[in-house]
Order: structure tokens, then C-alpha cells, then sequence
């Protein structure tokens, strides 16, 4: 039952790939945006703590100071004692502010935000264990002091001081999920982070990102890796980059890893590319020795092509175009009448397929969408969810929505 278990899942990551590299040639995958000083240098993966002796006992606390250098950047975290650096899956958290104010185009984000992020990154809103792990990583974003400093040389200094977000409103209760308040929740971002993010615009696909979320050091590198080929392939194309694994230009310092055996960082590398190669299968890079090798040779090997980076696809969902006309047809499981009725929106804003509703009282059955090329009834994929799709045997892919929208 168990290895029956593991074959679905990976069958379903392996669909769920190939539909985040459909979307990529398509040019209809949905769209996140990365803040640049953790494009360039990520949470670290897993917690950090210091071993120290109190009363003769050896006990466990909390880290406060991160620093890691990438180059002439260096980044500081200084985390709040009692919530200590933010790590791991809090990453989801900056990509979710960034996403939602790009969105409602303001800094002052209007938002239900334990459920809505929680919904944007596909986990379960009821989940009261899952949604105190999202509280715990709200806390410790918005308690941490964030710096960067440029090395300009002996004569000039440039860096910067920030945080993610300067003030909220939020409503938080794990025992009862769906309880909501009487008043607007809000996240008010800071000034930095809200220039930062419409004046570097650094995209990634975040189909990807929730395909990866569950293991946060793949997720980093990925993004890290998106940001890195998209530079190369700015500044230099067609010539090959390498990053070496070590020293002050080293991945280990860009991607935060406190791996210190190259032996064991080696390995790590080689399964965070493999990860990435299997959302991305055109990646330009390879290992080569102790280093990375970047050769970007055309656009269609980037991660977001050029011109999807000024146009953002997470934006609120379209409106429905106008209503079928009613037809009616027999209802084969009974025999009586049925009525074709036009689908609903639904609780996230997403219209749902247009349905047969039978008068002898059976379940409403969705309709069949025709292929718009070979006028075959397409398979609908990602059902009840706000990202389903239509895949025809021909090789058409339509966003579900749009099919019904425009119809």
C-alpha cells in the first residue's frame, strides 16, 4: 500500500512538472516577484541555534545575527531573541507579500492573510497545525531587522536598513480556520521593500515555487538559479559564467548553506539542480568540478521569457463574459430533462465550469469542453482547484477559466 502510495505521488509531481513546462512554452504560467537582497542571498534552510551552558546544563538558544557575503554584497538578519531568524518556508512569506501588492498595486495590502496565503501556496487553510507554523513564520518576518552593504572600495560606502513590513492588522485563531472578522485585515509594507519590488522586477514561476515549497533549499536554489541565468542572459549571453562553490563569489555563501564538508555541499548541489531541472528541463547550467557553468545561447532557456516580466499574471480574476444561452438535453442517468447552467464563481473569485443541473434531482455534472482546434472533449486537469486546465489528446492546453470566460 505504501509503495502504491509513493508511485501516485510521484506520478503526480511528474504532472505536475510537465504542466509547469507546458505553461513555460505557452507563456501562460502565473507569475511571482522576488525583493532582490533575498533573490541574491536566501534564508538559510533549517533553524539556527547555539548550544551554551546555563547552570551546568547544555541548552539549546535561538541565533539573533546571520551574515553571509555574496561577492561585494554582504546581508545581515538580526532576528528578535524570542522569535529568532526567519529560515526554511518563511521565504513563501516575502513571496506572498510581494505577489499580493504587485496585485492590489499599493503597499497597504488588504488581505485575509493567514487563509489567503495559505491558498496561494495550495496547503490546507483548516489545517490549525499547519496554519500556527504560518503564524510562527509571520512573526518571525516582521520581527527581524534586515541590512545590506555594497563594498564600493576605501573611499565609499553604500548599504541600506529595512524591514518587510512597518505595520498589520491581522486576525489569528487556529482552533476555528474559517472564522473571520468584522473588520479589513491589512499588511502595510515598508518603503524599501515596496520600491524594491516595482523597481527590480524579478519574476519566477510560481507554479514552480509551490511545486517546491516543501523543501525550502531546492526552492532557494531554484529561485537563486532563476535570478542568476536571467542576469547572465542581460549581461552576457551566449559566453559561459562560472560561479565557484567556495570563497567570497562562492555558492555556498550566495545560497546561505552552512554546509561546511565540500563533500556533502557537492551532493547538496547536485540535487538542488536536478530539482530545478525537473520544473525547468531547458536550464542552461551544469557542474563542472567545484563550480557552476552558465551559458545562456536563447531566450527559450530562460526561466520567465523578457516580455513577461512588465505584465504579472497574478491579477484578479477576469470577470465572466456573458451568460450561455440555456439549452437543454436528457439526463442520462435518469431520463428526465436537464438544463445547461452557467458556472459559478467561486469562494477564491475563479468562474467554475458552465453544468448540466438535472430536474429529477442527480448530481450536477460539468460540461464537456470541446477542443477548440479539433473539436474533441478535452480532459479537464487540477479539478475544483483555481488553476484546473483543459489538455487535449491533439496537444492543446486551455486555462480553464479563460475557456469558460471567453467562450
Amino acid at each position: 500500500m505504501k509503495n502504491e502510495t509513493r508511485v501516485t505521488k510521484k506520478e503526480n509531481r511528474g504532472e505536475r512538472a510537465a504542466k509547469i513546462q507546458t505553461d513555460r512554452q505557452l507563456q501562460a504560467q502565473e507569475l511571482g516577484w522576488l525583493f532582490r537582497p533575498l533573490a541574491l542571498c536566501p534564508f538559510p534552510a533549517k533553524p539556527l541555534k547555539n548550544k551554551v551552558i546555563f547552570n551546568g546544563k547544555e541548552i539549546s538558544q535561538l541565533e539573533t545575527v546571520w551574515r553571509r557575503r555574496a561577492g561585494n554584497l554582504t546581508i545581515e538578519i538580526m532576528g528578535h531573541r524570542d522569535f529568532g531568524i526567519p529560515y526554511g518556508q518563511d521565504i513563501l512569506i516575502v513571496l506572498f507579500l510581494a505577489i499580493e501588492a504587485r496585485r492590489q498595486g499599493s503597499r497597504k495590502i488588504v488581505v485575509n492573510f493567514y487563509r489567503d496565503f495559505m491558498q496561494l501556496f495550495e496547503m490546507n487553510p483548516d489545517d490549525g497545525r499547519k496554519y500556527k507554523l504560518v503564524q510562527q513564520s509571520m512573526a518571525r518576518i516582521r520581527n527581524a531587522l534586515y541590512k545590506w552593504e555594497i563594498d564600493q572600495g576605501a573611499n565609499r560606502e553604500t548599504g541600506g536598513n529595512y524591514l518587510y513590513i512597518e505595520e498589520w492588522d491581522l486576525y489569528f485563531d487556529p482552533r476555528n480556520p474559517q472564522q473571520r472578522p468584522l473588520w479589513d485585515q491589512y499588511i502595510l509594507l515598508s518603503e524599501r521593500f515596496w520600491y524594491e519590488i516595482n523597481k527590480h522586477r524579478i519574476p519566477f514561476n510560481l507554479e514552480a515555487a509551490r511545486h517546491l515549497k516543501t523543501k525550502p533549499a531546492h526552492l532557494s536554489f531554484y529561485l537563486w538559479l532563476s535570478y542568476r541565468v536571467w542576469s547572465v542572459w542581460d549581461e552576457r549571453p551566449g559566453e559561459a559564467v562560472k560561479i565557484p562553490f567556495w570563497g567570497d563569489y562562492g555558492l555556498q555563501n550566495q545560497m546561505s548553506s552552512v554546509i561546511e564538508k565540500r563533500y556533502d555541499f557537492r551532493i547538496q548541489v547536485k540535487n538542488w539542480l536536478a530539482a530545478a531541472k525537473e520544473v525547468w528541463p531547458r536550464c542552461p547550467v551544469e557542474i563542472e568540478g567545484d563550480a557552476l557553468t552558465i551559458c545562456v545561447t536563447g531566450e527559450d532557456q530562460l526561466d520567465v521569457q523578457p516580455k513577461d516580466t512588465d505584465a504579472p499574471r497574478i491579477l484578479p480574476r477576469p470577470k465572466s463574459g456573458p451568460l450561455p444561452e440555456v439549452s437543454r438535453s436528457v439526463c442520462p442517468a435518469c431520463g428526465q430533462e436537464r438544463t445547461l447552467k452557467p458556472g459559478k464563481q467561486s469562494r477564491n473569485g475563479y468562474r467554475m465550469p458552465d453544468f448540466w443541473q438535472c430536474a429529477g434531482g442527480c448530481k450536477p455534472v460539468s460540461a464537456e469542453a470541446l477542443c477548440p482546434e479539433c473539436s474533441q472533449v478535452m480532459a479537464e486537469k487540477n479539478k475544483g482547484r483555481a488553476d484546473y486546465y483543459y489538455q487535449c489528446q491533439c496537444g492543446v492546453v486551455k486555462a480553464g477559466e479563460d475557456y469558460w470566460t471567453k467562450a
